[in-house]
């Protein structure tokens, strides 16, 4: 059993959430690779709030280059970029950085790219638009 904040007693079997218990940061920076502004405030308002260290860039060329100074712990990386495709750096990246959780956001939530993406080596494909409530809960589920 453990102690919730209210001062009562809980554990799993009665609905205590075991995000609740996770320290508020998690202890990860994380790298967004987005060309929409909006997404990459949302990302980084919503994160953020959960004490992570959030950094964004627009372009992939400056993603990469950012990744290779800042080497977060996650990397949120669009599929489609004006400067490239996010699918096609992908296997660059996880050779690059094998240890780097990737999860990959799309617009196009067809089968086909999820698919090439979790191949590729994303740990999660993020359709857009996606539930910002459920992001820590991805974030845990993927860093265990």
């Amino acid at each position: 059993m453990r102690k919730k904040k209210d001062g009562g007693f809980a554990d799993m079997n009665y609905g205590w959430n075991i995000l609740e218990e996770q320290p508020k940061a998690m202890g990860a920076s994380i790298l967004i690779i987005d060309d929409e502004p909006d997404i990459c405030r949302l990302l980084q308002l919503s994160l953020s709030k959960y004490g992570f260290e959030v950094k964004y860039v627009h372009a992939l060329t400056e993603g990469l280059q950012d990744l290779e100074r800042s080497r977060p712990d996650i990397l949120f990386l669009d599929i489609h970029l004006p400067d490239g495709s996010g699918l096609d750096a992908l296997p660059v990246i996880k050779k690059w950085y094998p240890d780097l959780t990737v999860i990959t956001i799309s617009a196009y939530d067809n089968g086909m790219e999820k698919q090439k993406a979790l191949t590729a080596g994303a740990a999660h494909f993020l359709p857009k638009p996606f539930d910002v409530g459920k992001l820590k809960e991805i974030i845990y589920r993927v860093k265990s």
